[in-house]
C-alpha cells in the first residue's frame, strides 16, 4: 500500500484518461480517493450536481422523465447520471446516433430500466430535462457523424427544437458547450436552461462530498 498519511493528505482528488484508474489508487492509499472523471467510464460528482441542479428546478426527480442526448459513446457523465437518476426514480432514455450508441446498450437498457432512440423529435415533447453532451471530437477517430452541421440537424438543441419542449421543461449541458453543434445559443441561454445553475451547483457540491468524506470515520473510501 502506498501511504500518504506522512504527506499529510486526508483525500485524493484525481482525473484520469484512464477508466479504472481512481478504483485502483483507492487500493494503493489509505486515503480517501475521490473520482473527479476516469476516462469514458463515470463522473460521480458531476452527476450530484446535475441532479442536484433539476431537483432544485422541478421540485423532485421521482417519476420525472429525463432525455440524455448526444454523444454517449465516450461520456463519462452519462454512466453516473444513468445510475443516479433511476436511483432518484427517474424515468431516463437515452438518445443519440447510431454510431454514438455505446457498445452493448441493448443488454445494458434492459438491465438497468431506461429507454434508447435514435429519435431526437419524438422524444422532446414527452420530457422535463433534457441533458446535452458535449461531442468529444478528441475522442474521435473515425466518421461517426457525416459532417457537424448533420449532426446539428439530427441530434443537436436547435432554435426550433425548442417548441418541441413543454413549457416547464429544463435544459441541462454538463458543459464544455459546443455552441452551435450539439446546443444551439438560443437553447444554452434560455429562461429554461440550468447550465449557469449545474456551474454554481458545483462547487457547494463537492465541498460537500469533502466535507462528508473527510469528517466521516471511513478511510480509504472511493466516491
Amino acid at each position: 500500500m502506498l501511504t500518504v498519511g506522512s504527506m499529510g493528505v486526508d483525500a485524493l482528488v484525481i482525473r484520469h484518461h484512464a477508466s479504472g484508474a481512481p478504483r485502483q489508487v483507492a487500493d494503493w492509499v489509505d486515503a480517501s480517493v475521490v473520482n473527479a472523471g476516469d476516462g469514458t467510464h463515470e463522473h460521480p460528482t458531476q452527476a450530484l450536481l446535475d441532479a442536484y441542479t433539476m431537483r432544485s428546478r422541478l421540485g423532485g426527480l421521482e417519476g420525472r422523465h429525463v432525455a440524455i442526448v448526444g454523444d454517449l459513446t465516450h461520456s463519462r457523465v452519462v454512466r453516473s447520471n444513468l445510475i443516479l437518476l433511476r436511483t432518484l426514480g427517474a424515468r431516463v432514455t437515452l438518445v443519440a446516433p447510431p454510431t454514438l450508441m455505446p457498445s452493448g446498450i441493448g443488454a445494458w437498457s434492459k438491465h438497468d430500466g431506461f429507454a434508447t432512440t435514435y429519435d431526437l423529435d419524438a422524444v422532446l415533447p414527452d420530457v422535463d430535462a433534457v441533458m446535452m453532451l458535449r461531442v468529444q471530437r478528441e475522442r474521435m477517430s473515425g466518421g461517426y457523424f457525416p459532417t457537424p452541421r448533420e449532426y446539428t440537424v439530427g441530434y443537436g438543441l436547435t432554435r426550433d427544437r425548442l417548441r418541441l419542449l413543454p413549457e416547464h421543461a429544463v435544459i441541462a449541458h454538463p458543459g464544455p458547450m459546443n455552441r452551435g453543434l450539439e446546443i444551439a445559443a438560443d437553447a444554452a441561454d434560455e429562461a429554461r436552461s440550468v447550465i449557469l445553475d449545474q456551474v454554481s451547483a458545483g462547487v457547494a457540491v463537492r465541498m460537500s462530498v469533502l466535507y462528508h468524506l473527510l469528517a466521516g470515520s471511513a478511510e480509504g473510501a472511493e466516491s
